[in-house]
């Protein structure tokens, strides 16, 4: 689509662009736009090399992070009704560290996800790890998850069978997927970039893997938080990536065309005030917050846990009622093990000088077609007016429960959410 044709439908390339970055809180959106199965069944191409993977991290590492908890130095507590009002929970925390310190074991969590197959592929400089699940039957369909901040690839390897192999837990075999689940650069296994760089550098990488690498010429993308932009964004700049679910729609910097739109923007500032700090860090000066917190895996745990306590849909605030210790500690602990709470940070500085001219698109960009689920524990959520207007808008369905991190909240009514949107491509023949 030429930008002649975008402006007559009142859409602009930049915008196009805009909203496939959609950037989870982080208020960058305007300065992405312009930045304009089995080991050996991932065959690679000239451009891309993969290789099998296995997740082993020294016992040194281990040993030291240990050590670093069992040693930290606390904090004052604040004499406060609600733990929560400043940070994290000074009561929830000594909770974590008694369970991580006595209860939990990295090496259970890393001998489950290494049943898994796993890669590295090497692409336009980036090492990117990925899991490769190739799905039951004779056209499984070709779908890769990605996470966003502070996310990773635990989002989806706990559902990642279920989608795989719907036969084995009471589906159809005509429902499986061949699920493919990446580590964004910087975050995970990945290897590091250099410095922040740019949504639109991930999904061209990511469109790299899933075509070059895979060999998929047709697949879906999904995606939450930073993996909704991506997702969305393959599906804008590559004719491969036929269509993208998402469960974060933004429209931070476009101006609002109606009450509903200025409801979402004047609730995006209020929540700023309240809850905008790590944006406000984290966009700013990420390193400097870096130091700390990879020198001290508490600091990252206690990080972490206020975000997963505030953005999941919980009962009455205690994070319990939606996840055990251990699915937080591992998450935690995918952060500790690799030191990526830096590099994952400047994710949101990523519209301060965070190109990578060297990853070009596959075509200009497109109005993508996205389906959007909302979910009712989402803190901030444009309407479905702006969708539609920065969409091909396949569909907009209101989730009965979940928050932002519901394929971890509701793994069941997300996987079954994952097969209607494959049900309804097919359906408009997108597929």
């Amino acid at each position: 689509m030429t930008d002649d044709k975008l402006s007559e439908s009142g859409m602009s390339r930049r915008t196009v662009i805009g909203a496939a970055a959609a950037l989870p809180l982080a208020g960058v959106l305007p300065q992405v736009a312009a930045a304009a199965d089995n080991m050996g069944s991932a065959p690679g191409s000239a451009k891309v090399q993969i290789t099998p993977y296995k997740i082993n991290v020294p016992q040194a590492r281990l040993d030291y992070i240990a050590q670093r908890v069992k040693t930290a130095e606390w904090p004052d507590r604040p004499d406060v009704a609600d733990g929560w009002m400043y940070g994290a929970d000074y009561d929830t925390m000594k909770d974590v560290v008694d369970h991580w310190l006595n209860k939990y074991d990295w090496r259970k969590t890393e001998a489950e996800l290494n049943k898994l197959p796993q890669f590295m592929a090497k692409i336009d400089g980036y090492d990117i790890h990925f899991f490769h699940i190739k799905g039951s039957g004779k056209n499984p369909t070709p779908i890769i998850m990605t996470h966003g901040w502070p996310g990773s690839f635990l989002e989806y390897t706990h559902i990642a069978e279920k989608l795989a192999h719907p036969e084995k837990f009471g589906g159809k075999v005509e429902d499986a997927f061949t699920v493919v689940i990446p580590s964004i650069p910087g975050f995970g296994f990945s290897s590091k970039p250099k410095r922040p760089i740019t949504s639109v550098t991930v999904w061209r990488l990511l469109d790299k893997l899933m075509v070059e690498g895979l060999g998929y010429k047709s697949y879906l993308a999904e995606g939450g938080d930073y993996g909704a932009g991506i997702s969305s964004g393959m599906a804008s700049e590559s004719a491969h990536c036929k269509a993208a679910l998402i469960r974060l729609v933004l429209g931070v910097g476009s101006p609002p065309q109606n009450d509903e739109e200025k409801a979402a923007q004047a609730g995006w500032n209020k929540l700023m005030m309240t809850e905008g700090g790590y944006i406000a860090i984290q966009g700013t000066k990420p390193q400097s917050l870096a130091f700390a917190m990879n020198d001290s895996p508490l600091g990252v745990a206690a990080w972490l846990m206020e975000k997963y306590r505030g953005w999941s849909q919980t009962k009455g605030g205690d994070p319990w009622s939606v996840y055990t210790r251990d699915q937080l500690i591992d998450v935690i602990m995918v952060y500790n093990t690799t030191s990526t709470f830096g590099t994952a940070a400047w994710m949101y500085a990523q519209g301060r000088g965070g190109g990578d001219p060297t990853v070009q698109p596959r075509r200009p960009a497109e109005k993508p077609a996205v389906a959007v689920i909302h979910h009712p524990g989402e803190f901030i959520f444009w309407p479905k007016s702006y969708g539609e207007r920065v969409y091909n808008l396949i569909s907009w369905k209101d989730m009965p429960a979940g928050g932002h991190f519901a394929s971890m909240e509701k793994p069941d009514q997300f996987v079954g959410a994952v097969r209607d949107f494959r049900k309804e491509v097919k359906d408009k023949k997108i597929i």
